[in-house]
């Protein structure tokens, strides 16, 4: 599963610290893996990778940690299925 979202450099802090809840509650819940975050040099732009076996349940888990941060508002998710993908876009209003 990747997120794709905007960020500024002042942000870098708070990425951090959802990547860390984001590394724990996955690993608590045996659904797969944090991967490395990606950070475009010459943009905003910023990619959060997760890795499991089933990105239904990996994005279970996700989400709720996802959707608690105004940094992911807009954010692009795109959930692979071997060959297939779905993509859709996590909404302000869906956020806390």
């Amino acid at each position: 599963m990747m997120v794709h979202f905007d960020y500024y450099p002042r942000d870098r802090a708070r990425i951090h610290i959802l990547e860390h809840r984001l590394e724990s509650a996955i690993k608590h819940a045996g659904v797969g893996e944090l991967g490395e975050t990606e950070f475009h040099i010459d943009g905003n732009d910023g990619y959060l990778y997760m890795y499991g076996p089933d990105p239904d349940r990996l994005y279970v888990v996700a989400s709720p940690i996802l959707k608690s941060s105004r940094l992911m508002a807009g954010a692009e998710v795109t959930k692979h299925y071997g060959s297939r993908t779905e993509s859709f876009v996590m909404h302000r209003d869906d956020m806390r």
